[in-house]
């Protein structure tokens, strides 16, 4: 025994062991954890932390459905440890479930350390669940704005509806860790829901597949309830039963929550797991949201498209001319109406400028103060003379103004056309019927200042016929003047008869009949001036409600003018056939090969007294012809196009037509 070794005494290596068994019970139990050490399969050490967490935890075993004990396991996850090399570490994640059968996570680090010339396994064993359950929290929220926001920019893209719902559909089963997600919307017609949209369930049954919306289902029961309803396990629930659809696809636990918009239920979302489990509060949140969020879109996009639908009906039934362009002038949109107004077709004006209506009337400085005035937010308002595709003007009161967003930024320019053509025809026609008015009142006016001298002629002749001094020569010769003069009077009597407004005694009139006796009366004169004429007659056409005489004087005056237009001979062409305008008629058409009408004498021709330089006659016919047209409801108009005569049509409604 060394001196230095007192008896009695235990030895120094074995203090120091005590001593640092001491410390190292002192640390584990500082350590923040279980701390547990073992070699060979035999426990060295274990703090008292450990203790706690392995009696607290069990192992949930999936396949009996019963729990093991933690410390085995851990135990035999260590012994295994040992086998490694020394200075090996690795961590393991245990899920567990508490004696409440709550849900556990557990951390734990083996660490393979040196032990009496061997090695042994170190372990610390931590209570992650907290920690766990907020970065699955965070996680689980991160995952959720991703899928508000992913829905948010569809909703203010061009994406459909049925894409907006497919993707909502997508996101939100991942985000939730379900296997079948779906969108039902209510229908108006019944209780019924029509599957719109779905993740786990086959793609030709969406749009297709109804399902009972009562509230003996899940969907029903959430719409009735106006609230979320959660599920643990479809297979114990007494509240309702399960849809066929879930059923046949596996749906066990899930959330059904109604689709809210502005207090109304638009439909319900659905998300469906095949397992059981709990669904938390702000997954139950995130789904409302959702749902919400999707019915929300949805509305609004139904009410912009019955608003954008109705507005392009508007667009499409206006009678006014309606043209949108850009802000650098080109034509974005372009209506019926101006089709109908310029001749060309909406494919062809697309992308072009409205200087195609330009005529060339109008100044560069009018349009410069188009332009300053729009661009400056104000509207332009004036008349303009347009050029039609085929070269034709056409009158309009032209207004255009700056169309602007809600910050005030002019976006586009709108112009409205209204067609002053008709109204100019209108005018013109009240013009000329009050020439002809004027007319037949200063024909009754003259006829009668003439009647009463001729009255006073007649009687004196009368008395002086009576005169038994006069010789019978001269009382022969005042009998005949008293009968002229009587026979005059009678005549005028029946022109200021005709001049008194009376209507036309309408009958059924056989227009082939009526041209043939017109061509009769005429044949003296055709044939006199070497005028051929060609007549084109369309078979079975209905007769027409009008006054013959009065016809026949239209057709003789027409033909009249067509015969005096050709002195050195030429041709007339008359055709007939049935024409819709407003309403079903008869269009007569009357073309020569004369010489032509200008431009300047045909917009005069319906003036009364207008004769354009004929040595003949007093320029009434054309007058008077208008207006018999006009009083049978027809219409008449007359064209000379260039080196090719003129060209009259009459056309004549049928009967019950007008």
């Amino acid at each position: 025994m060394p001196a230095a070794q007192r008896p009695g005494k235990t030895p120094l290596p074995a203090q120091s062991e005590v001593a640092a068994a001491e410390v190292l019970a002192w640390v584990s139990d500082c350590i923040e954890g279980g701390l547990c050490f073992l070699s060979r399969g035999i426990l060295i050490f274990e703090n008292g932390q450990f203790g706690e967490l392995v009696e607290s935890a069990t192992v949930p075993d999936h396949d009996t459905g019963r729990s093991a004990s933690l410390r085995a396991r851990l135990f035999a996850d260590a012994t295994a440890w040992n086998q490694e090399s020394l200075g090996t570490r690795r961590a393991t994640t245990y899920r567990l479930t508490d004696r409440q059968g709550q849900p556990l996570t557990y951390h734990c680090r083996f660490n393979v350390v040196p032990y009496h010339g061997g090695t042994g396994v170190l372990l610390v064993l931590q209570d992650v669940t907290e920690h766990t359950a907020l970065a699955q929290e965070a996680s689980q929220v991160a995952r959720f704005q991703s899928v508000l926001a992913r829905i948010g920019t569809l909703a203010v893209s061009d994406a459909s509806a049925q894409a907006l719902m497919n993707e909502a559909v997508r996101h939100t089963a991942e985000a939730l860790d379900v296997e079948l997600c779906k969108i039902l919307i209510a229908r108006e017609t019944d209780d019924h829901l029509a599957v719109v949209a779905g993740i786990g369930i086959e793609a030709e049954w969406i749009g297709k597949l109804t399902i009972e919306g009562g509230t003996h289902s899940q969907a029903g029961f959430a719409i009735r309830e106006r609230l979320p309803v959660v599920v643990r396990d479809l297979r114990k629930e007494t509240r309702f039963t399960p849809s066929k659809l879930l059923t046949e696809h596996g749906g066990i636990a899930g959330m059904c929550v109604p689709m809210l918009v502005e207090e109304r239920v638009y439909g319900v979302m659905t998300a469906h797991s095949k397992r059981v489990r709990d669904f938390t509060d702000k997954e139950q949140e995130f789904l409302c949201t959702v749902a919400n969020t999707v019915a929300t879109v949805l509305e609004r996009r139904r009410r912009a498209d019955t608003q954008r639908d109705f507005y392009h009906r508007l667009f499409m039934s206006a009678q006014d001319g309606i043209m949108l362009t850009d802000t650098d002038g080109r034509i974005l949109e372009w209506n019926p109406a101006l089709e109908r107004m310029t001749g060309w077709t909406r494919g062809e004006a697309l992308g072009q400028r409205p200087a195609i209506l330009k005529s060339g009337k109008h100044s560069p400085e009018f349009y410069d103060r188009l332009w300053q005035a729009i661009r400056s937010g104000q509207a332009f308002v004036d008349r303009f003379v347009n050029r039609r595709k085929d070269g034709s003007e056409f009158l309009v009161w032209e207004s255009v103004s700056p169309v602007k967003d809600r910050d005030g930024t002019t976006q586009y320019y709108m112009a409205i056309l209204t067609d002053l053509s008709e109204r100019e025809q209108m005018l013109e026609a009240l013009r000329h019927t009050e020439q002809v008015k004027l007319v037949g009142q200063l024909a009754g006016g003259i006829l009668h200042e003439v009647r009463n001298p001729l009255i006073g002629l007649g009687s004196l002749a009368t008395h002086l016929a009576e005169q038994d001094q006069l010789p019978q020569a001269a009382r022969d010769r005042c009998r005949l003047i008293a009968r002229e003069a009587a026979r005059i009077d009678e005549l005028l009597e029946s022109h200021l008869g005709q001049l008194r407004p009376r209507p036309f005694d309408l009958r059924p009139c056989d227009l082939p009949s009526l041209i043939d006796d017109t061509l009769t009366l005429l044949r003296p004169n055709l044939k006199k001036q070497r005028v051929a004429v060609k007549a084109a007659i369309a078979p079975d056409l209905p007769p027409v409600e009008a006054s013959r005489a009065h016809l026949q004087q239209v057709c003789l005056n027409i033909s009249m003018n067509a015969i005096d237009a050709m002195p050195n001979g030429g041709e007339l062409i008359i055709t007939v056939k049935p024409e819709t305008k407003r309403v079903a008629g008869i269009l007569l058409t009357f073309a020569d090969t004369g010489k032509g009408i200008p431009p300047d004498d045909l917009k005069r021709i319906f003036e009364p007294f207008f004769t354009s330089g004929k040595a003949k006659g007093v320029g009434l016919g054309l007058t008077i012809t208008h207006d018999i047209i006009e009083r049978h409801g027809g219409q008449l108009a007359i064209s000379s196009p260039p080196g090719s005569g003129a060209v009259v049509e009459v056309w004549l409604p049928l009967r019950g037509a007008a």
